[in-house]
């Protein structure tokens, strides 16, 4: 399981451009999984906007 400090430090990493000079001496096949990681972080932030808005839209009496 991610902890907030996990995510704060990937967060920072990628803020103050490590993530990006990292990127640059990478192999192909080690900018891909890069890569992989920054499409999957694309794909939890939806599944997380989805049920926050779902937990938020019940929680306001608008659903079931």
């Amino acid at each position: 399981m991610l902890t907030i400090k996990d995510i704060k430090e990937f967060k920072e990493y990628l803020k103050t451009g490590e993530w990006e000079e990292h990127f640059d001496y990478r192999t192909p096949d080690g900018q891909g999984e890069m890569l992989d990681l920054i499409e999957e972080l694309f794909e939890l932030c939806e599944i997380a906007d989805e049920i926050l808005t779902k937990k938020l839209y019940k929680n306001m009496g608008a659903g079931g």
